[in-house]
């Protein structure tokens, strides 16, 4: 019974998205303000980055940057 109750605990969903694609995705829809969600997906896609676009709204909902026109 002690072994169970010292495990460490789970962690429960995936994994937070890094710092530095976080900045990355900021950084894009400052410096184009024209660019959807889909195109900044594509983007970091090229660039070998494998995001939602989903998850890039929501990163720049939270940034505070307004979405594409």
């Amino acid at each position: 019974m002690r072994w169970k109750w010292r495990q460490a605990p789970v962690r429960v969903g995936r994994p937070p998205l890094p710092e530095e694609i976080v900045a990355l995705i900021q950084r894009l829809a400052r410096e184009n303000p024209a660019w959807g969600y889909v195109r900044i997906q594509g983007e970091l896609r090229r660039l070998g980055h494998r995001v939602a676009a989903a998850t890039i709204r929501r990163v720049l909902r939270r940034s505070g940057l307004p979405p594409a026109p």
